[in-house]
């Protein structure tokens, strides 16, 4: 991969760009089919099918932490990334068959792929520059950024079409290709990092630990398939974890000086807020995917568009809108002054619960499908929303962790995700309707929507009005200064 967007970089940054698209594509290709798919093939009931996606997306997020943990201590970057993407070949693989165990072996695998490739692929591009204040490391995770978003584009537009036209069969299939060839390229790309483990010492370590560090491999394996396999029960185990995490921070909040406690208490505030966020940003997996499927009108130049390729035009507005977003906020939004981090995340809830109230607005006409119109102003709205609220969230936990601890708030920021998205499909299972009930599918989904509508809204008014609060006091603060001031003159 030798693009001339890319020259201005060390050699090894585009083969690490080349296989985040593609094994992006194939995770984000199957995320968009996986309800429909389980739904159709294994024949089980809408909640069990957004019960068990919630699960695979909780632990898709939450395995990075392993996967981080395996490429610091265990393998070099290199080697984690390919057998991350060995694993999630080896799932979609056993996916194809149609048996309730093997799809749950099938979600193992693929969730520790995603675990050890997802945070890997990402911290190995700051390994590249062995200067942290190097300006071409911002502009190079922004140029991974758009090699993320552009596997995630074209990988449920691809999928979704294939799906439908031909089965899941050969989705399946084209999946696994693309996982394999983003490895493969990979495997044969000279790369190495800066700051990481001598190979001779590492090739030692593998010597040595071979058997045990299989032996984990499986007992892990083992442990995520019976995690799927009872996954109604999924959360009693995510409260344990919860529970723990909550301990330890207290414990880090009270090692904590006064005006890091401060700052602390801001980050819990983000993360709390960034996981609500995300239970609902994560609807389009699950409740979305069977709203387009049943009630909206797909149908565009005499073709109609699978439910699945829909999701495509999230990513496509973020590569879209990412730069028009940064230039409007330099130029007009804070031309003469920064914004408070909250305030921005107020403004992306109101926006967030304005696009749900756009959906619950296309529900109005009772007896006919949902024009695709109102579906693409609804995401439009969203992915503004999500620029106001997903980068503010990662610089300001940059910013405020105190240093000691910041890889450990940041692995508690992934973790909202995690928690975020199991949330989602608790959320998501007041969107199916009950047969036994009188209203239409189309009046439930429009109640759903604004009961949607109301929570991010409300959250982005109490965030705006504490704002307004902390300024007019700040203002009277000024003023009584000044006031004080004059009167000793």
């Amino acid at each position: 991969m030798n693009f001339n967007l890319l020259k201005n970089y060390p050699p090894q940054f585009g083969g690490l760009c080349f296989t985040q698209a593609f094994y992006n594509f194939s995770f984000y290709g199957l995320k968009s089919i996986f309800v429909l798919y389980i739904i159709t093939q294994l024949s089980l009931p809408e909640s069990k099918a957004i019960s068990l996606f919630a699960t695979w997306m909780a632990l898709a997020y939450g395995s990075s932490l392993i996967g981080g943990w395996v490429a610091d201590n265990i393998f070099n970057a290199k080697t984690t990334i390919i057998l991350g993407g060995l694993f999630q070949s080896l799932g979609i693989f056993f996916l194809t068959y149609s048996q309730e165990n093997l799809v749950f072996l099938a979600l193992a695998l693929i969730t520790l792929g995603s675990g050890f490739f997802k945070p890997t692929l990402s911290t190995s591009v700051g390994m590249l520059f062995d200067d942290p204040q190097d300006p071409k490391r911002d502009k190079a995770y922004s140029t991974f950024y758009v090699a993320m978003n552009l596997g995630s584009f074209i990988g449920p537009l691809i999928c979704g079409f294939i799906s439908k036209t031909y089965g899941g069969y050969y989705t399946s299939l084209l999946l696994i290709i693309m996982t394999l060839i983003g490895g493969i390229y990979l495997f044969y790309k000279r790369i190495s990092f800066n700051h990481e483990k001598n190979p001779a010492i590492l090739k030692k370590t593998l010597a040595f630990h071979a058997v045990f560090v299989g032996v984990g491999i499986v007992v892990l394996i083992f442990f995520l398939a019976l995690l799927y396999k009872y996954h109604d029960s999924f959360h009693h185990f995510l409260a344990v974890i919860a529970l723990g995490s909550f301990i330890y921070f207290g414990k880090i909040f009270y090692q904590s000086d006064s005006r890091e406690r401060k700052d602390i208490l801001n980050i819990l505030l983000y993360i709390l807020l960034f996981a609500f966020f995300c239970s609902l940003f994560e609807q389009a997996g699950s409740s979305l995917i069977l709203f387009f499927d049943k009630s909206v009108d797909r149908t565009l130049l005499g073709m109609e568009i699978p439910s699945s390729a829909l999701l495509s035009l999230n990513p496509i507005f973020v590569l879209i809108c990412g730069p028009l977003f940064i230039l409007f906020s330099e130029r007009v939004i804070e031309k003469h002054k920064r914004i408070d981090g909250f305030v921005k995340m107020g403004a992306g809830f109101l926006l967030t619960g304005l696009s749900f109230f756009v959906l619950a607005l296309s529900c109005s006409q009772r007896n006919t499908l949902v024009s695709l119109a109102w579906v693409v102003i609804a995401l439009l709205v969203q992915v503004i929303g999500e620029l106001f609220i997903v980068p503010i969230g990662y610089s300001n936990i940059s910013k405020l962790s105190p240093p000691r601890y910041r890889s450990l708030m940041m692995s508690y920021w992934l973790m909202a995700i995690a928690y975020g998205n199991y949330f989602a499909g608790f959320i998501a299972q007041f969107s199916l309707s009950n047969p036994e009930m009188s209203e239409s599918p189309i009046e439930h989904y429009q109640a759903f929507f604004l009961s949607l509508t109301l929570m991010p809204c409300l959250i982005g008014f109490l965030l705006l009005l504490y704002f307004y609060v902390k300024q007019s006091k700040s203002v009277v603060k000024r003023r009584e200064a000044f006031r004080m001031q004059e009167e000793k003159v």
